[in-house]
C-alpha cells in the first residue's frame, strides 16, 4: 500500500500528516482479498470438483428420474443439488465478487430444505431398499441410482470435512507465520 504523505505540518514540523485520499478504504480491502480468494489456486479446485458433482448429480437424477418408487425424493433432490451447484459455478465464474453473497444465500436455502430430508431419504430407506422387483414399488430404487444418491452424500460430507481441516490449518499456520515476522513501525510486516 503507497501513502502520498504532506510533510512536515505547519503547525509541528516532526509530524507527518498522512493524504485521507490515499488511504484504502474498506471497500478496496475487500475487493483485494476477493481477488486473492477468486484467483487462488484453492478457488479453482472448488469450481472443478463443484463442477464435477453438479455433472454427475444432474446425470443420475435425470437420468434415473422415475426409477425410485420407494423414494421419489431421491432423484428430485440429486437435481434440485446438481442444478444449484451448477448455478454457483457459473456464476463464481461470471461474477466472482457477488458470488460469495449470493452462493451463501443459495446455501442457506437448500441447506434449510433438503440437507436433513436427503439424508432421512436416503439413509432411512437402505435396510429395506432393493432393485430387483420393480413391480415392488415400496421397497424398489434403481441400484445405480440409489447408490449414486448414497455416494454422493458420503463423498460431500468427506470433501467438506478435508476443506474445512485445510482451511483451518492453512488459517492456523498463516497466522503462526505473520507472528513470527519481524513488523515495521508502520505496523506493516515485512516480506523478505
Amino acid at each position: 500500500m503507497t501513502t502520498n504523505t504532506i510533510s512536515p505540518s505547519y503547525e509541528d514540523p516532526t509530524v507527518v500528516a498522512v493524504d485521507p485520499l490515499s488511504t484504502s478504504s474498506k471497500r478496496q480491502q475487500r475487493i483485494d482479498k476477493a481477488m486473492v480468494y477468486f484467483s487462488s489456486f484453492m478457488f479453482l479446485v472448488q469450481i472443478i470438483l463443484a463442477a464435477v458433482f453438479s455433472g454427475i448429480e444432474l446425470h443420475y437424477g435425470v437420468d434415473y428420474r422415475y426409477q425410485c418408487p420407494m423414494e421419489s425424493m431421491i432423484p428430485i433432490f440429486l437435481i434440485v443439488h446438481g442444478a444449484t451447484k451448477f448455478v454457483w459455478v457459473a456464476m463464481s465464474i461470471l461474477a466472482f465478487i457477488n458470488a460469495r453473497i449470493i452462493y451463501g444465500m443459495m446455501n442457506k436455502a437448500f441447506a434449510r430444505h433438503f440437507v436433513l430430508p436427503r439424508n432421512v431419504w436416503v439413509f432411512s430407506n437402505k435396510s429395506h431398499v432393493q432393485s430387483t422387483d420393480a413391480a415392488n414399488t415400496s421397497t424398489y430404487c434403481q441400484n445405480t441410482l440409489y447408490s449414486a444418491a448414497f455416494g454422493l452424500i458420503i463423498s460431500t460430507y468427506i470433501v467438506f470435512g478435508i476443506v474445512a481441516v485445510l482451511t483451518i490449518k492453512r488459517r492456523i499456520v498463516g497466522k503462526k507465520i505473520k507472528e513470527k515476522l519481524p513488523s515495521n513501525p508502520d505496523g506493516n510486516h515485512n516480506k523478505t
